[in-house]
């Protein structure tokens, strides 16, 4: 099993680099099949500079042809990304079962396009759509498909919890940006709460929201203390709300029964 993990981990410091890949390159429209080149001399990055964590440890953390800084944000994702993979394979696979590859397959996939939409919201204050649709489209063929593997009624099946809980949370969003007119969160926020409230399911959607909107004040409240901030600035939600979501499934799984407690 500590083999498993650990393959899990690896894999998710290679996904890790390609995510970081997409963050930079959906911005610019560019291909994602080209080599990587440094952002600041635009030299070819060489493949024993490419190699995940390691690299930028003995690169000093700088291009190898122009000495320029590389962002902090490549060796925090591809970490990240590698620790998420592991604690998905830890948690969730435990037989081996068909089912089980079908759930971790899911959320591998949605752990990385959650991965990509909080860096990107970080970096440049929006959320990419393509991706945002793509993590949308698999949700609901993983929901579907569990319903239909899974023999038990439509309205006690996690498909219909699924759905209400991103119509419940989808709906709150709307009517955060509706009231505030956009100065509180972004139409972006919206789709993005509806995705993340179908991923956890309405049974999770109220400790998914309490741990993100709490993450945020403290953030922001943190920001103001320091005067990095002023009342009226704007902090990027969508990292809290990729924080709580992914908290939440995993505590959720790790400690049933304080979330059981917790729900009803």
């Amino acid at each position: 099993m500590n083999t498993l993990v650990f393959s899990f981990f690896i894999l998710g410091l290679i996904i890790g680099s390609f995510l970081n890949v997409l963050v930079y390159r959906l911005r610019d429209a560019e291909t994602l099949l080209g080599r990587s080149l440094c952002r600041h001399c635009q030299h070819q990055i060489r493949w024993y500079d490419n190699i995940p964590l390691i690299s930028f440890v003995l690169l000093r953390g700088t291009c190898r042809d122009c000495e320029t800084k590389i962002s902090w944000q490549y060796p925090l994702v591809e970490l990240l990304t590698g620790v998420l993979f592991a604690v998905v394979g830890a948690l969730f696979l435990i037989s081996g079962s068909a089912l089980e590859w079908l759930e971790v397959l899911w959320l591998l996939g949605i752990v990385s396009m959650l991965m990509v939409i909080a860096a990107y919201d970080l970096r440049y204050m929006e959320i990419p759509l393509t991706v945002l649709v793509a993590s949308g489209v698999i949700t609901a063929i993983f929901l579907g498909a569990f319903w239909w593997l899974v023999p038990e009624p439509f309205f006690a099946s996690r498909l219909w919890f699924g759905l209400l809980g991103g119509a419940a949370v989808g709906g709150f969003f709307f009517l955060l940006v509706w009231m505030s007119r956009e100065t509180w969160m972004g139409w972006g926020d919206v789709w993005l709460g509806a995705v993340v409230g179908a991923v956890v399911g309405l049974h999770l959607a109220l400790p998914m929201l309490t741990l993100s909107f709490g993450l945020g004040a403290t953030v922001g409240l943190l920001a103001i203390a320091r005067k990095k901030k002023a009342l009226k600035s704007q902090i990027p939600f969508a990292p809290f709300l990729v924080i709580g979501t992914l908290a939440t499934l995993f505590l959720s799984e790790a400690f049933p029964l304080f979330f059981r407690f917790y729900i009803w």
